[in-house]
């Protein structure tokens, strides 16, 4: 696995996740294509143009081709996008321009369900109120870190210790890894 610098936290965790797709095997079903080929079009949809001139990604939106195709199409079409991904990797990581301070532009990125969960965490430590819980719970809300925001909610009204921790420390504990959870919603849109 290739090591991302750009200097947009961010930008780097979406080429981790291409990353991760270059490697999708051929030989999937229609589901886990389905999978792919979404997963792609939201990463696509984030990429600033600095970054997706690298990517000439086809056939993302073949309808329901890849149910009723059989898998000999599922092979190619799979084969086809890693390839794709795999050579905009390489042109990627060649260019200079997306090193830390190497010139690049990423302001015309869309900002990120993971910034909006990271800025609701932000509020959440420097206020603690209700409010802020309200903002938390709406940033997550319907993804599968609801359950990380129910936990600290019940932390937050606890006064005796949650198993051998007090609360603030269990808490401080869930929002650290709600923390590192928030960035594998860096590929999704706001």
């Amino acid at each position: 696995m290739m090591y991302w610098d750009t200097g947009d936290s961010v930008v780097d965790c979406i080429l981790q996740k291409i990353e991760i797709l270059s490697d999708w095997k051929e030989d999937s079903d229609a589901s886990q294509v389905q999978s792919l080929l979404v997963a792609l079009i939201d990463i696509e949809r984030m990429l600033p143009q600095a970054v997706s001139r690298h990517f000439k990604i086809p056939h993302l939106f073949v309808g329901d081709a890849h149910f009723t195709g059989g898998d000999e199409y599922r092979r190619r079409l799979v084969s086809n996008i890693t390839n794709a991904v795999k050579e905009g990797l390489g042109k990627a990581t060649a260019d200079p321009l997306l090193q830390r301070n190497g010139g690049a532009v990423f302001d015309d990125r869309p900002r990120s369900r993971g910034e909006e969960i990271l800025d609701a965490i932000d509020t959440f430590e420097s206020e603690r109120t209700i409010s802020a819980l309200l903002k938390l719970k709406t940033a997550t809300s319907p993804t599968r870190l609801q359950s990380r925001v129910k936990s600290i909610e019940m932390l937050m009204n606890r006064k005796r210790p949650y198993g051998n921790q007090d609360p603030e420390v269990a808490m401080l504990g869930e929002l650290y890894r709600l923390r590192q959870e928030a960035k594998e919603y860096h590929s999704q849109m706001a």
